[in-house]
């Protein structure tokens, strides 16, 4: 993970310029990377429904997403709000699996909670990753009622790449990025967002050393590809309550992209909050079971939606 980490935006630029080869059927051997199965007992008030193709044409077969939610929504006819959880990796590995115990929590507390997987580089590009998150919105919208959520309060999380891609759900709903995706009437807004040590401007200049450093020329053909997947370049008045989490001392995704972003919010008056943790951990939400940053993190996000989705 540490390795993958350093080579952030060459990661990105690089899918950037190179091409997928067609739409032709393939996995990402390195999905699972250096990741640890981990085994947990479920709450005995959730139910899961796991390993659903929610986009069943996706050319990676390994694209799924498992549904955590309250067994009371069988009777008790309530509309639970919906929560989508995105794992992170480098844009390069992870499944949905990597948030499941997270996911697990969240729905002991009244959520229905999707926790997906997505296309990964290098055998696809940044642009499918985005694609399959925006699916996977399209998805949960249509399906929630099935598993008693409301479509109409979701929101997104995610750290990391997680959280570049759900701070970009829920900045671009009402732009015209990948809007092709949504029919049959479901919007592509979001109500609220939780993004943890996102990167949030491709573009910004801390992000371009990472760059240069590993010989990428810094065109302004990629500029302008990196700029379509920032999401503070999408902040507009109708962008949703947000919540950045990120840790001070980050060596991965400089903080500063974290109060870049609550600076473009704040500029429109819109809600924005923020904790820096004093620490130089970068996937603190996950990496050290025994750290209580890790339970922290779980607990203000999952105040967060509550504020703002029930």
């Amino acid at each position: 993970m540490k390795n993958i980490l350093k080579i952030l935006l060459y990661t990105v630029a690089f899918a950037l310029v190179t091409a997928t080869g067609g739409a032709q059927s393939k996995t990402s051997p390195k999905r699972m990377g250096n990741q640890i199965p981990v085994t947990f007992d479920t709450p005995p008030s959730v139910a899961l429904k796991e390993a659903v193709r929610y986009y069943p044409a996706c050319p990676d077969t390994d694209v799924k997403l498992d549904v955590y939610y309250p067994k009371a929504a069988a009777k008790d006819g309530k509309k639970y709000p919906c929560i989508l959880v995105i794992h992170g990796g480098g844009w390069r590995m992870g499944n949905e699996k990597k948030f499941a115990m997270f996911s697990a929590f969240v729905a002991s507390n009244g959520y229905v909670v999707a926790c997906i997987s997505y296309r990964l580089l290098p055998e696809y590009q940044m642009e499918d990753c985005v694609e399959d998150c925006k699916r996977a919105l399209f998805w949960l919208k249509k399906n929630a009622a099935e598993f008693g959520g409301d479509p109409q309060k979701i929101g997104v999380t995610g750290g990391s790449a997680g959280g570049q891609l759900s701070a970009l759900l829920a900045t671009s709903g009402d732009s015209d990025l990948f809007k092709n995706v949504f029919e049959d009437g479901i919007d592509s807004q979001v109500q609220a967002c939780v993004a943890m040590a996102p990167v949030t401007d491709f573009n910004a200049n801390e992000m371009q050393p990472r760059l240069k450093s590993h010989g990428e020329n810094y065109t302004p053909e990629l500029a302008a590809r990196l700029a379509k997947i920032s999401p503070i370049n999408y902040v507009d008045k109708k962008s949703p309550p947000m919540l950045l989490l990120h840790s001070k001392g980050d060596k991965t995704v400089p903080v500063s992209q974290s109060e870049d972003m609550k600076a473009a919010y704040d500029k429109l008056g819109l809600k924005c909050e923020t904790v820096y943790f004093d620490s130089s951990d970068h996937a603190f939400w996950n990496t050290k079971p025994q750290d209580p940053t890790r339970l922290q993190s779980w607990n203000l996000a999952l105040e967060f939606f509550n504020k703002t989705l029930k």
